[in-house]
Formats: structure tokens, sequence, C-alpha cells
């Protein structure tokens, strides 16, 4: 069984997409798709839910169906401390570097994550929900890492001092080396990344046919 097989996001909103006053880079309101009930049970559940026993088997049921879960991407604004490189020490199981994460997230983008939640709460608010709660207060320091929505460490450009492909995706300096993916998106913009891949892989397929 996969996670998400329907019904999926039914309801969003772009009301708010670089359009939340003293914020940079608010994106999409949307519910969430319907989780498997392991995911739902610990992510979607009210923070003083039973977890586990007859209670929490009884919660289960009675929420299960009856809790809408909103999200709201936002587009980080890069900072270049924020990095994804090779442990110097660590390896897989193979043998391979495993990757690293350093740096934190921008005050910005820990600014317009927290007037992001509120936003979903007013939302869901207005629906006539009868309870609203969030998953936890934001933090004023957020150390960066892989989320669901990676982006980054491939920037596109012209110049190869400061840009890992150029503007088609092709890796400078290798002919037969390109990448298609969300590596090469400085930011995402405050929406799920999937179908900017999907046109940017696209058109790089393009570029790659004709060579």
């Amino acid at each position: 069984m996969i996670d998400g097989p329907g019904p999926n996001v039914r309801i969003a909103t772009c009301d708010y997409v670089n359009n939340l006053p003293g914020t940079i880079g608010a994106g999409v309101l949307a519910n969430e798709i319907v989780k498997l009930p392991i995911l739902h049970w610990y992510w979607a559940l009210p923070p003083d839910a039973p977890r586990c026993g007859a209670p929490g088997k009884q919660a289960m049921r009675q929420l299960y169906r009856r809790t809408s879960h909103v999200y709201g991407p936002v587009q980080e604004t890069p900072v270049p401390d924020a990095r994804a490189t090779l442990d110097p020490t660590h390896v897989d199981r193979h043998g391979m570097p495993v990757v690293r994460f350093s740096g934190e997230l921008h005050r910005e983008t820990v600014t317009v994550a927290r007037a992001q939640q509120l936003k979903a709460l007013e939302w869901l608010e207005a629906s006539g929900a009868t309870r609203v709660w969030h998953a936890g207060e934001v933090a004023d320091r957020v150390p960066a890492g892989g989320g669901q929505h990676q982006a980054g460490t491939a920037r596109m450009g012209a110049d190869p001092a400061t840009s890992v492909t150029d503007p088609s995706g092709r890796v400078h300096g290798h002919e037969n080396l390109w990448v298609m993916d969300g590596s090469v998106h400085v930011t995402n913009g405050g929406f799920n990344p999937v179908l900017t891949i999907l046109a940017l892989a696209y058109r790089s397929a393009e570029h790659l046919a004709r060579s």
C-alpha cells in the first residue's frame, strides 16, 4: 500500500503567494492528501489525543475521516552557508560518503513560515472547523536539511565559476552529463516543484536530443 492514493489535494488557494504583508516568499495553502493511518497518527492527531491502547484506537476511528490537514510550503530565501557536501568521515554501507547538510534557514524563511502557519489556522477556522491546532511552533533558528521537496546544489548559469550547469542543464566542462531535477532550482517557488521539474526536464531533453 502506498501513501496518498487519493483523493488527493482538493482545495487550495494562491491568494497569499508572495502576498503576505511583512513577509517574503509566501506560497500556496492546500489541504493534504489522504494519508496512511500510521502517518495520520504521527502527523494529524491533535496533541492531546491518546496515542496507544484502546483510547488511541478510538481516537483514530473518530478522527481519521474528520480531520483536514493544511500545508503551506514557502519559497525559501537562499543563504550561502546552507550547503550539501560530502561528509569526510561517514560512509554508507557501500563505502560511499554520505551527504552532510550545514547552515540554517534564512530569518525571512522563518518569518514567512510562521505567517503561513497562522493563515492555515485562519483558513480552517473560516471553513467551519470546530477545533484547530498546529504541529508546533516555528523555531527562531532552523537547521538547513533535506525536506520533502529538495532543491538546489546545482545552480544553472552561463558562468562556470558561479554555476554547476549551463542554462540548458548540461554540467559545465562535461559534454555528456546533464542535470534534470530539482537540483537546478535555486529555490522552489512556494509550490510543490514537480511541474517545474517536469517542464525543465522536457526543455533540457530537447537540448540533449539536438546535441
